[in-house]
C-alpha cells in the first residue's frame, strides 16, 4: 500500500555507539550442539559495555536417573567452561565470561538465571528445519518468549558479521517505541538501512458494510495506509529520543504498509529485503498481548529465515499521540 525511504539526519564522520546504549549483561542459554556455534558467534558480534557480563547457562533435563544426570552434569560443565573459553577470545576485553549448569525445566532455569543475573537480553538459537524448529520452539525458546520477562534473540543464522539488513514490525500499539529502541541498541552505529512493517486491515467490509464499492474500498484502504506511515514517523522520532540516538547515528528507513494478514505481510517483506534479523513486540494485532504468539509472532517465528528479536512490550507503555 505505501513504501517510502527516509534518510537519516547529516552528521560529521561515522559516529560511535555509545556505552550507556551497549548491553551489560547477556544471558545465553546453549545445548551444546552445533545451533550453540551460532548463538555464540552472534554474542561476539553484539555491542557488550566495558565490563560486561555474559553468563552461558546449560540446563540438564530434571527427569534423568540420578546415576546419569551426574554424569550429564560433569560433561555439560566440562564442555561449557571450554565454550566460555573459546567465547572469550572473540570478546574486547574487560567482558567477563561466566558459566551456569542447572538442572531442571529448561524455560524455568533460564527465567531463574536471568533474574540472578541481571539480564538485559537473552540470546538462544532455534532449529533449523521445520520439524526442529516446532520442537524446539515449543519446548524451550517459545516457553521463555511466553514469559514476557526479557527480550530474547532467537538466532537461526551462522553469524558472519553484525545485521546489516534489519526489518521491524509494528502494530502501531503501545509499547512500538520500545521495540524500536531495542533494535536501536542491538544494531550499533553506522547503521544499515531498516525496513518498517506495519499490517491494516479494513474489517468489517462487506458484512456490515456490503453496499461498500470497491473504489470506496480502496480509498478507504489508501487512508488507513497513510495515517499508519504518519503514526511510523512519529514512532521513529520518539524511539530515536528513547534510546538516546542522535538523528547522525541512525538509520535511514524504508517503510512496508501494507493491507492484509500481519503474518503473511511480515513474511513477505522479510523475504524480499532478505532481511537478517526481524524484530517483533509481544503485542498482538489484536491489541492482547499473549495472543501474538499463537497468532503472529509464533507463526512467523517458523517461517521466516532469519534471526528474529522479541521484545516484551510494558503494560501501559505510552505512544506518541
Amino acid at each position: 500500500m505505501t513504501e517510502g525511504l527516509e534518510k537519516p539526519g547529516a552528521g560529521e564522520g561515522q559516529p560511535e555507539t555509545s556505552e550507556a546504549q551497549r548491553f551489560h549483561s547477556l544471558l545465553v542459554p546453549v545445548d551444546l550442539t552445533a545451533i550453540s556455534d551460532r548463538v555464540l558467534g552472534r554474542v561476539a558480534l553484539l555491542p557488550l559495555a566495558d565490563g560486561a557480563r555474559v553468563t552461558l547457562l546449560h540446563v540438564v533435563p530434571g527427569n534423568l536417573p540420578v546415576r546419569a544426570q551426574d554424569r550429564a552434569e560433569r560433561d555439560a560443565r566440562k564442555s561449557l567452561v571450554g565454550e566460555a573459553r573459546h567465547l572469550a577470545k572473540t570478546l574486547p576485553r574487560g567482558v567477563d565470561v561466566e558459566t551456569v549448569v542447572k538442572v531442571g525445566s529448561p524455560a524455568a532455569e533460564i527465567a531463574d538465571c536471568a533474574t540472578s543475573t541481571s539480564a538485559e537480553l537473552i540470546v538462544m538459537g532455534r532449529g533449523g528445519s521445520r520439524a526442529l524448529r516446532d520442537t524446539f520452539l515449543g519446548s524451550t525458546a517459545e516457553r521463555v518468549i511466553r514469559r514476557g520477562q526479557l527480550p530474547v534473540l532467537a538466532v537461526r543464522l551462522a553469524p558472519r558479521a553484525a545485521y546489516s539488513r534489519p526489518a521491524v514490525a509494528l502494530d502501531l500499539e503501545q509499547g512500538s517505541t520500545e521495540v524500536l529502541a531495542l533494535m536501536l541498541r542491538l544494531i550499533p552505529a553506522p547503521r544499515p538501512r531498516a525496513t518498517v512493517i506495519h499490517a491494516f486491515d479494513t474489517p468489517y467490509r462487506g458484512v456490515i458494510y456490503p453496499s461498500l464499492s470497491e473504489e470506496d474500498a480502496e480509498e478507504w484502504r489508501n487512508e488507513l495506509g497513510q495515517t499508519a506511515t504518519q503514526q511510523i514517523a512519529k514512532l521513529i522520532a520518539a524511539s530515536l529520543a528513547q534510546a538516546k540516538v542522535r538523528p547522525a547515528e541512525a538509520p535511514p528507513w524504508k517503510t512496508h504498509v501494507r493491507c492484509g494478514s500481519a503474518r503473511l505481510v511480515i513474511e513477505k517483506a522479510v523475504k524480499k529485503a532478505d532481511s537478517d534479523l526481524l524484530v517483533l513486540g509481544t503485542h498482538g494485532y489484536s491489541g492482547v498481548a499473549h495472543v501474538i504468539l499463537g497468532t503472529v509472532a509464533g507463526d512467523v517465528l517458523r517461517e521466516v529465515a532469519c534471526d528474529v528479536l522479541v521484545v516484551p512490550v510494558r503494560a501501559g507503555a505510552e505512544e506518541p499521540a
